[in-house]
């Protein structure tokens, strides 16, 4: 695996799921798991998502949003599980993981509404994105190399 990737990937999700930086204990969590795990082999779509998910938090929303719609057993939502699971564990950010938000019924509501609202929107976004992608890639692999796509 390589480190460098790993590691970026573990500061786009914790600041997608958190809002700031991985600890270095958290950091080496996530490099040890994926050092000592198998991964299941991925498909290339898959692949994408996780290289464009560690790109910035911004695109770790866009690619989970898309993943937890289309694919469910995708590597981008197994490793955000892990991701929360450690940030969950961690002395430096087990608080903002477990932090409360809305005050109230009143704001509880207000969350949930603006929250769906938001889910809404990158859903929109993310299947103008990735479909296009995911579509041109699985053509491409059914055509192979040097062959042209039938019609």
């Amino acid at each position: 695996m390589n480190t460098a990737q790993l590691e970026r990937e573990c500061r786009s999700y914790a600041r997608y799921l958190i809002g700031q930086a991985p600890s270095a204990y958290v950091i080496g969590k996530y490099r040890d798991f994926h050092v000592e795990t198998d991964w299941v082999a991925l498909d290339g779509f898959d692949h994408f998502l996780v290289r464009v998910s560690a790109r910035a938090p911004f695109w770790a929303c866009m690619a989970d949003t898309y993943a937890t719609r289309f694919r469910k057993n995708s590597a981008v939502h197994r490793k955000l599980v892990l991701m929360l699971a450690l940030l969950e564990c961690a002395p430096t950010s087990f608080a903002k993981v477990e932090q409360v938000q809305g005050e109230g019924l009143l704001g509880a509501a207000a969350l949930l509404g603006w929250e769906a609202a938001r889910y809404a929107m990158v859903l929109v976004i993310s299947i103008a994105i990735f479909t296009p992608v995911r579509l041109a890639m699985a053509l491409l692999s059914r055509s192979g190399p040097g062959e042209a796509p039938e019609h």
